[in-house]
């Protein structure tokens, strides 16, 4: 026989339904609105790109974009307040964007890295066995 008896649920899996305040289920809820809104604004700032760059300077970004995509976000926006406040009397062209994109590096501190050696190489293979004698 098949008995009928209520079963409590979990601890846990109530838990899991009560959020706190701010928070939303990650579990595609209201996701795909924004993502479309997403969409719908990186469309308008590729049309924006491709009025006020040429070509090739479109080109640059996109290949930028790849590893550095807030750096060229950055630049975008950069670009996009000189055209509304009317700085930008032709298309930018590459070699402009490359000075633009050297601009922000300036703020960034450059890293060098000093090697050090321990042992006098006498070898060209460096496995000189003379020295450890």
């Amino acid at each position: 026989t098949v008995c009928a008896l209520p079963v409590p649920l979990p601890a846990w899996s109530t838990m899991a339904m009560q959020l706190p305040p701010g928070f939303t289920a990650a579990d595609g809820g209201d996701g795909g609105a924004s993502a479309a809104e997403e969409a719908q604004m990186e469309e308008q700032m590729e049309q924006m790109m491709t009025q006020i760059l040429t070509p090739e300077a479109m080109e640059r970004l996109k290949t930028l974009a790849v590893v550095k995509k807030d750096k060229v976000r950055q630049v975008q926006m950069q670009i996009i307040q000189m055209a509304r406040s009317g700085q930008l009397k032709q298309k930018i062209d590459d070699e402009q964007i490359k000075a633009m994109l050297n601009e922000g590096a300036g703020n960034q501190p450059k890293v060098t890295i000093k090697r050090r050696t321990y042992f006098d190489d006498e070898g060209e293979d460096g496995d000189s066995d003379s020295d450890l004698m």
